[in-house]
């Protein structure tokens, strides 16, 4: 009888642990469970909390598209080249010969040739109508090498390519064309180039002066202006600042008015952007110099009754409104648009640096 009952006790027992072994694991508050090893078993992709992407989407600092790389690329291309289009100088423009994009403080040269004489100190002391103490100028020139690149270059040559330079190379002067000069360095646009320049000063002095002077020998031929000239120098700001206020980062074309500009300041406009802007382009892209041939339609200025027009027919048209004219014989500055005198008057134009920039990235589009 008691081994009837013990075995009963211990079937009950074995029941009561396994009952005990299925049952749900039961923590009373306070507890913590045990960590256990995690089951190797597939995982989903983890999200992403802020973006509600999950883990296979692209990141977030992925790059941007190529158009959008490319566009920032020509912008930046584009502030550099109009930063270094008119960067300053000492040498003063000449009113004869500007076709240029300076600064403000740019200076121009007012003297133009056909006032200087060449004559010895013998005929000049012999001139009756000159007293001891008549004021004079004498007009001096140095050679000066000044180092530069070939957009500069083409800048300053005003898109004559065919206008002669003096180049230094070692301790050797050449002389070439512009035209030479930039097709030697086409593959290397950014490369240096040693230019030697005469540049011209004036020097205010008497007869009285000039014979005391010993250094003077009697058969050497001066360059001297006999009226007396009050102005022989001016900037750019200076000029315009009579008529309108200048911007302090303001960029001039300025041109002097030529036997051939038939189509007045409009054309003298478009002949800085297409000749001098243009090529400039194409020298700082490693390019053929006239690859930047932008077709502007002669009457793109005429307001349409949709008031349609080429961009850069518009700006042309805004721009001719908009110029001043200085005449260096007269010394006046004035509007009038209408009305140019070849040989004695400069066009001076303003732009801002957005305006270039725009005209630069516009030309460089157009050729795709």
């Amino acid at each position: 009888m008691s081994r009837i009952w013990l075995g009963m006790i211990v079937a009950l027992a074995v029941v009561a642990v396994g009952v005990v072994l299925m049952a749900p694991e039961v923590f009373f508050p306070g507890e913590q469970p045990e960590k256990k090893a995690p089951l190797e078993t597939a995982q989903a992709p983890e999200s992403d909390t802020q973006g509600g992407n999950t883990a296979t989407s692209a990141p977030s600092g992925e790059a941007p598209p190529r158009e959008e790389e490319e566009a920032i690329a020509l912008e930046e291309e584009a502030e550099e080249y109009v930063e270094r289009l008119a960067e300053p100088t000492s040498e003063p423009v000449p009113v004869e010969r500007a076709d240029h994009f300076v600064r403000p403080d740019r200076a121009l040269s007012l003297v133009t040739e056909e006032v200087i004489e060449e004559m010895t100190p013998e005929e000049l002391f012999a001139d009756p109508s000159l007293e001891a103490d008549t004021p004079i100028t004498i007009v001096k020139e140095v050679e000066q090498v000044e180092r530069t690149t070939p957009e500069k270059i083409i800048a300053e040559s005003g898109g004559d390519l065919e206008k002669r330079v003096k180049v230094l190379e070692g301790d050797e002067v050449r002389e070439t064309t512009v035209r030479k000069l930039l097709e030697e360095h086409q593959a290397e646009p950014e490369k240096p180039i040693n230019i030697v320049k005469n540049l011209k000063y004036f020097e205010k002095t008497t007869p009285r002066e000039l014979k005391e002077d010993r250094s003077l020998s009697g058969k050497k031929r001066l360059r001297i202006i006999r009226t007396p000239y009050s102005l022989t120098m001016a900037t750019v700001a200076q000029l315009v600042g009579v008529d309108k206020e200048v911007a302090a980062d303001a960029i001039f074309y300025v041109r002097t008015v030529q036997p051939g500009d038939e189509q007045g300041i409009w054309g003298i406009i478009h002949h800085g952007l297409i000749e001098n802007f243009a090529r400039g382009i194409a020298i700082r892209r490693g390019e053929a110099l006239d690859t930047y041939r932008v077709e502007i339609p002669e009457h793109a200025d005429e307001r349409l009754p949709d008031n349609s027009s080429s961009y850069l027919g518009k700006l042309i048209f805004e721009k001719t409104k908009q110029s001043s004219v200085y005449n260096f014989k007269v010394g006046r500055i004035g509007k009038n648009p209408n009305l140019i005198n070849p040989g004695q008057e400069i066009v001076i134009v303003s732009f801002t640096p957005e305006e270039l920039i725009a005209i630069y990235k516009h030309f460089v589009n157009e050729q795709g």
